[in-house]
C-alpha cells in the first residue's frame, strides 16, 4: 500500500488518478491462482476443491452445502476406483483387454471395454465378470491398505460393508463423509499411498477422462449415481506439482451423473469429452 498526498484537483493529482484507474483496468479481477476466485454453487450441492501448486500454499476449499459435510453417504461407483487399484496390483487382468459388457446405461451396448473404458463409463458387468478373480478377501486387504474403510478392525459397521456382488456398484453398506471421499481421491494425485511407481501410473491412466488442450493439462474423474447422491470427482494436471483436485456432491432431486460431469468441465474451463 502506498500514500500521495497531491490534492487531488492539481494537475499532478490527476495525472496520477488517472495512471491508477488504467493500472485498475489492466489488471484481472482474479489472479491464476484457482482459490482466489469465488464458487456459486446450485441448490443441494457441495464442492470440496484441493489446489496444489509449486512455491504456493496448499489451498482446501469447501462451497456450498456445508450440512453435507456432517452426514455420511454412499460412496457409489467412486468406489470402483480403488476395486481398480486393487486389480492392478494383484495383476489379475490386463488393462488392455477388452471383454464385452451389456450395460445398459452405456451408449451402444453392448460393446468391448478395456479397463479405463469400464470406469469412463461405469460398467457394472465389467466388474462383475473379473471380480471372481480377484475375491472378497484380496480386496479388502487392499481397502485395508489404503485406509480406505477407515479402521475396520473397531467399527464391525465397516467391517461387514459386503452384500453381494452388487456390493461392486457402490461399495455395499460403506457410508462416507464427503471429506473421507474427498481425502482417498486427493492421495491418488499426492501418491499419498505410498505404492509403487508403475502401479500408480497404471492406476491414472485407468482415470483419464480427457486432453484440456486450452490448460495444457489432463483431466482423470470418476462419476458414481446411488441413492440420490451425484458425485464428480475430478482432477485437471498440469504437472505432478501443479493441480486442482474437486470433489462433487449434488443430491438435488434433479440431479444427474451428465450433469453433474457437466458441472465439473464448467468448473474448470474445459470442453466435456465425448461421453458415448
Amino acid at each position: 500500500m502506498f500514500r500521495f498526498s497531491v490534492g487531488k484537483n492539481s494537475a499532478q493529482g490527476r495525472f496520477l488518478l488517472f495512471q491508477l484507474s488504467f493500472l485498475f483496468l489492466l489488471t484481472p479481477l482474479y489472479s491464476q491462482n484457482f482459490s482466489s476466485k469465488t464458487i456459486t454453487t446450485n441448490s443441494e450441492e457441495l464442492i470440496l476443491i484441493t489446489e496444489v501448486s509449486s512455491g504456493k500454499p496448499r489451498s482446501e476449499k469447501v462451497y456450498g452445502e456445508s450440512e453435507f459435510l456432517k452426514k455420511e453417504y454412499s460412496p457409489a461407483s467412486t468406489f470402483k476406483t480403488y476395486l481398480v487399484l486393487s486389480l492392478l496390483e494383484n495383476q489379475i487382468i490386463d488393462p488392455d483387454e477388452k471383454i464385452e459388457c451389456a450395460d445398459k446405461h452405456i451408449p451402444n451396448s453392448p460393446r468391448l471395454l478395456n479397463l479405463r473404458d469400464a470406469l469412463f463409463y461405469s460398467s457394472n458387468d465389467y466388474f462383475e465378470k473379473v471380480f471372481p478373480k480377484l475375491g472378497k478377501d484380496k480386496l479388502d486387504i487392499t481397502l485395508g491398505k489404503i485406509g480406505y474403510l477407515g479402521n475396520s478392525k473397531l467399527d464391525p459397521k465397516v467391517r461387514d460393508w459386503w452384500i453381494d456382488l452388487a456390493s461392486l456398484k457402490h461399495g455395499g453398506r460403506i457410508r462416507l463423509t464427503p471429506k473421507s471421499v474427498h481425502s482417498s481421491w486427493s492421495k491418488i494425485f499426492e501418491n499419498g499411498y505410498g505404492l509403487p511407481k508403475d502401479i500408480m501410473e497404471e492406476w491414472k491412466k485407468t482415470l483419464f477422462w480427457s486432453e484440456c488442450v486450452d490448460k495444457s493439462a489432463n483431466v482423470y474423474g470418476k462419476t458414481g449415481s446411488w441413492e440420490g447422491s451425484f458425485w464428480f470427482q475430478g482432477a485437471l494436471v498440469k504437472s505432478q506439482n501443479d493441480y486442482i483436485l474437486y470433489t462433487i456432491l449434488n443430491r438435488n432431486k434433479s440431479g444427474s451423473r451428465t450433469g453433474t460431469i457437466n458441472r465439473f468441465y464448467e468448473l474448470v474451463g474445459c470442453k466435456v469429452p465425448s461421453l458415448e
